[in-house]
């Protein structure tokens, strides 16, 4: 049996958010603070034997703010004005939960977890499971069940009178002072979330018809274990550490074998000590020492304190207390034995995962659903071991046909996965966070072709084995074509201008010109704003304005995206995208994507280089200066640019800017260098990187 989906609704940041589950391991990945810890806690909270916890920090930010301020009022004229205790509290739960059906109850929608767990009727055991059968479908073989927080009235008219006098003492002392009134209102916000009751049922595919069942009874029904995200290793062989040597011992006293040799040991350590004199020389010195003080003691009984003395009596529990006091893990290499913390945190963790997945072997019960969590395996590892390990993760889950939920934010680890794998958590508006599903994705895009007949699948699997993956992990993307971009770009994100820009995780990808608009499903399915930086590629031969107008732009990337609203396919011409991009046509995705090009702004320059130069020298691309010229203002800026000269009249011979660039085209990494280090880089800016960058600091 296996979780196929859990979906949350209303718990802190996850306001309605579904969880689809692999048979074998499922990576949950997602950047810090987007809800990686918030779903596994509360999964760990509802899963395990425990009563569930439950605080004013789980009900959602939003709906709490609007449910006290819509009722502290009411408390605070309720709880100060003249009148009985038991009266107030019963005002006031009539207003929050009235008993007359026709007035609506004052209450905050709160957590609610929908479970799909599915069994293979061939092979699995369903006893466990049987009265919860809600379809009796024979093509059916899905068990469904809810858990909630439901509000008791009881409990909250409990607790309302156990805070009654401290609550009227802080409402009575406010005075308008905003921390003091954010106090009460959490102290209100606390008997409301203490007054919610956890709340189990089964029920069928729509999760409508219910009947309510034990909450232990749900709980039994699961076997979780989980690994935590700090875990206390230590690399120093400090006295009360040694976390492996504790965990091969815990391992290995669950063998018969060990279990065995528990059961023998005190009689074979007893044996040789009651054999030699040292029992008797305890004995004797422990009498000769406290003889004459029992001697004064005892006759404040009347001398009926009798002897005491030092005896051996050595349990089961004794011996397996000292073995697990003495046992240290250690690494054989080369005939010599290593401490465990000679290895480093990194390998002391990957051995540690090991060994509770080992440990939770033993406890797997195959008439319940068996599930183990880890959080954060990368912990202590370097890039390479945790490639490595979550490799031997996929196929240790595989193997033992176990599920389990693995959190990262490694893109190590992302990489390793495979999108089938694949569930990225993102946070996509303040105080709610999401689940992306990106075997889902893969699906979608596999009915999708791009030129050459590939298949955009096999693009986003490559995508994330050469390490694009961080794209997951963004707050911001920004595509661009080459190694010059990519230069300038960072450059220009740490300018003060952009520092909303640079404090946020900014997904860099190189792109081809050809290949941008494959990103756009990913883009659109995650929901990362990203802006595009591409060269609009007309025809070099176009020398004049009215040239430049006319052709046509060889770059694949805007053309598709012109015609994603254009159904007729056309070939755009240059002045069709100059008014395009001027009336925001180039804006797509519900304002998730920016695609930036040059335009006469920039110019009329058809590449990066040529719309830099063209600002910083206020001259158009196809405009000539002499060579002397070119020669001058290069000495003058100490730019690293080509001046052609295959010319007969050197002196007299006349470039464009586009000549230049094109002398320059094995040498733009130079010249982008001298760019920066000079310091020139606001100043050469182009208008089409400068209005998409600002595009991409909003919000």
């Amino acid at each position: 049996m296996i979780i196929k989906t859990i979906t949350v609704e209303n718990f802190r940041q996850l306001k309605e958010t579904s969880l689809t589950f692999d048979k074998g391991i499922t990576i949950l990945a997602g950047p810090n603070n987007s809800g990686k810890t918030t779903l596994v806690n509360l999964l760990k909270n509802i899963f395990n034997k425990d009563k569930a916890r439950y605080s004013k920090e789980d009900i959602p930010a939003t709906k709490a703010k609007k449910w006290i301020d819509e009722l502290f009022p009411i408390f605070q004229n309720e709880l100060t004005t003249n009148g009985e205790e038991e009266r107030k509290i019963e005002k006031i739960l009539s207003i929050i939960y009235p008993t007359d059906e026709n007035i609506s109850k004052k209450l905050i929608e709160t957590c609610i977890i929908k479970i799909q767990v599915d069994y293979d009727p061939e092979k699995d055991d369903i006893r466990n499971f049987a009265d919860y059968i809600m379809d009796f479908d024979e093509t059916e073989s899905s068990f469904y069940f809810i858990y909630a927080f439901k509000f008791n009235p009881s409990v909250f008219s409990k607790l309302l009178a156990e805070n009654f006098n401290k609550l009227i003492t802080r409402l009575s002392k406010l005075n308008g002072d905003v921390s003091k009134i954010n106090i009460a209102k959490d102290m209100i916000l606390d008997i409301y979330a203490n007054s919610l009751v956890e709340e189990c049922k089964f029920c069928d595919k729509e999760y409508s018809n219910s009947s309510v069942m034990e909450t232990s009874d749900f709980k039994n029904l699961f076997n979780l274990q989980c690994i935590n995200a700090g875990r206390y290793l230590d690399d120093y062989d400090n006295e009360g550490t040694h976390n492996l040597s504790k965990g091969l011992i815990s391992l290995a006293s669950k063998d018969d074998d060990w279990k065995e040799l528990i059961k023998r040991l005190p009689d074979e350590v007893l044996e040789p000590i009651q054999n030699s004199p040292i029992k008797e020389k305890v004995r004797k010195t422990s009498i000769k020492t406290l003889s004459s003080a029992m001697e004064s003691l005892s006759r404040t009984n009347g001398g009926h304190a009798g002897e005491i003395l030092l005896e051996m009596d050595v349990t089961e529990e004794d011996i397996s207390g000292l073995l697990k006091k003495i046992t240290r893990a250690k690494y054989h290499l080369d005939g010599h034995y290593l401490n465990e913390a000679s290895q480093g945190l990194g390998y002391s963790n990957m051995i540690y995962i090991h060994i509770q997945l080992e440990d939770y072997k033993k406890t797997i019960d195959n008439r319940v659903v068996n599930v183990f969590f880890i959080e954060e395996p990368e912990t202590h590892m370097h890039p390479q071991m945790q490639n490595v390990f979550i490799k031997y993760l996929l196929g240790y889950y595989k193997d033992l046909n176990l599920q389990g939920l693995v959190t990262t934010h490694s893109n190590e680890i992302v990489k390793a996965t495979g999108l089938n794998h694949l569930r990225v958590i993102r946070e996509i508006s303040a105080f709610v966070s999401e689940i992306f599903d990106l075997a889902k994705f893969k699906k979608e895009v596999s009915e999708l072709q791009v030129e050459d007949e590939d298949i955009l699948e096999n693009f986003y699997d490559w995508f994330f084995e050469v390490g694009f993956s961080e794209i997951i992990f963004a707050d911001r993307a920004i595509l661009y074509e080459g190694d010059t971009e990519r230069l300038y770009i960072r450059k220009i994100i740490t300018l003060p201008v952009y520092k909303s820009l640079s404090e946020q995780y900014i997904s860099y990808i190189q792109v081809g010109g050809a290949y941008a608009y494959n990103y756009k499903p990913l883009i659109d399915f995650l929901r990362i704003k990203t802006l595009i930086i591409t060269d609009i590629d007309y025809n070099k031969g176009a020398i004049s304005e009215v040239d430049i107008l006319a052709s046509k732009t060889t770059n694949s990337t805007i053309n598709k995206f012109y015609n994603n609203e254009e159904p007729n396919q056309i070939m755009p011409l240059i002045k069709d995208l100059y008014k395009w991009k001027a009336e925001k046509g180039n804006i797509f995705s519900d304002e998730l994507i920016y695609l930036a090009f040059q335009t006469s702004d920039d110019k009329y320059s058809r590449t990066l280089e040529e719309a830099m130069l063209g600002k910083y020298y206020n001259v158009n691309a196809f405009e000539v200066k002499l060579r002397s010229e070119w020669i001058k203002l290069r000495a003058e800026d100490k730019l690293k640019f080509t001046i052609p000269n295959n010319k007969k009249d050197e002196e007299d011979s006349i470039f464009s800017l586009r000549d230049i660039i094109q002398s320059t085209t094995n040498s733009k990494t130079d010249l982008m260098y001298s760019v920066i280090l000079k310091g020139l880089s606001e100043s050469m800016l182009p208008k089409y990187i400068e209005e998409g960058l600002i595009w991409l600091m909003k919000e």
